[in-house]
């Protein structure tokens, strides 16, 4: 008997611990939010995607792209209109080729000019060369619809490049897309959905000719890294799963970005599950008390429970899981 009821003693110390909280002195909303957020390590690396470099100080060259008109009075073989091609190399009549890249208009012509004289005794000044339209090269690669090379516009903004190639292959409104840029010797990458929320302000692409766009889906299912941080939102929620995480943004924003909470969701069991050095914590909160909803910080996983039930409920699940380790002992003891 005395063994009976030190096991049940020991079942109901178990229940009545099974309710804890597993981290302490978490900061919590009400807190200095900004000031706890600079000061946590998972917020290092955050502008590392998204930033678009500056171009605006290299000159403004001939490009990849752009088509010249050539004409000459007495030879209708230089006649006509010509673009330079994906590499900056425009081919020109009697096999004339000149590259373009990383050269003003004016050191072009005279490039062109050059080349015909051995065609000409006298009259090569004759020959009309001039700029017809400044369009870009740009190669579209990865997850789109019509992968290939597309001639752009001036100040064309990404997402009108990604629509040139048929758009991304998925639903950008759910999933999330990364595209890595390469132009002449720089290479970045941009968060493709910054560029397709209309309420994100963005920096502005200068196409600068035969530049490439890879696009990649991020999964969805894999971890976030330091580069794409995310929060993970499973449970009472509408549209459970990961949200780009956003520096000094609440627990209210990333529900709002999951769809909002559905009807039938406890608001006194949520937890946040957070990587530390320590292991994998456990933070609860309640939606009834505001003052223990804690900061979110990247790679947090946001839970909450959508079993509802009554303190009746529990107490008698309670009552029925300690009748049922009681009945386990007292099989135990006869047995024996």
């Amino acid at each position: 008997m005395k063994y009976l009821l030190s096991m049940i003693c020991f079942v109901l110390f178990l229940l009545s611990g099974c309710s804890s909280n597993s981290i302490s002195n978490y900061p919590l909303y009400t807190d200095q939010i900004a000031k706890s957020m600079e000061k946590h390590e998972s917020a290092a690396g955050l502008n590392s995607l998204g930033t678009v470099p500056d171009l605006s100080k290299i000159p403004n060259y001939v490009a990849p792209g752009f088509s010249f008109i050539m004409s000459h009075p007495s030879d209708s073989k230089l006649s006509g209109t010509f673009r330079a091609d994906f590499n900056g190399m425009l081919q020109l009549p009697y096999e004339v080729t000149v590259d373009v890249t990383d050269k003003t208009f004016d050191a072009v012509k005279e490039t062109v000019l050059k080349s015909y004289r051995k065609f000409f005794q006298k009259g090569v000044e004759s020959v009309n060369f001039n700029i017809a339209k400044k369009e870009y090269w740009v190669e579209v690669r990865g997850f789109v619809k019509k992968p290939g090379r597309f001639l752009v516009r001036d100040g064309a903004s990404l997402d009108l490049v990604v629509d040139a190639a048929g758009g991304v292959q998925g639903d950008i409104s759910i999933d999330y897309f990364s595209a890595s840029l390469k132009q002449r010797n720089f290479e970045y990458q941009v968060l493709l959905n910054k560029y397709f929320d209309s309420s994100e302000s963005v920096d502005k692409i200068r196409w600068l000719g035969g530049d490439t766009v890879f696009i990649s889906k991020l999964d969805s299912l894999a971890g976030a890294s330091k580069e794409i941080p995310f929060v993970t939102v499973l449970g009472g929620v509408m549209k459970p799963g990961k949200v780009l995480f956003q520096k000094d943004a609440g627990l209210f924003y990333f529900i709002e970005k999951s769809g909002g909470t559905i009807s039938n969701l406890s608001y006194n069991e949520c937890f946040v599950f957070r990587n530390t050095k320590e292991g994998v914590k456990k933070i609860q909160f309640s939606f009834d008390e505001p003052d223990t909803i804690p900061v979110i910080y990247a790679n947090d996983t946001i839970y909450m429970n959508t079993d509802v039930k009554s303190m009746g409920d529990k107490f008698l699940e309670r009552v029925s899981q300690i009748a049922s380790i009681i009945a386990t002992a007292a099989l135990l003891i006869i047995a024996l």
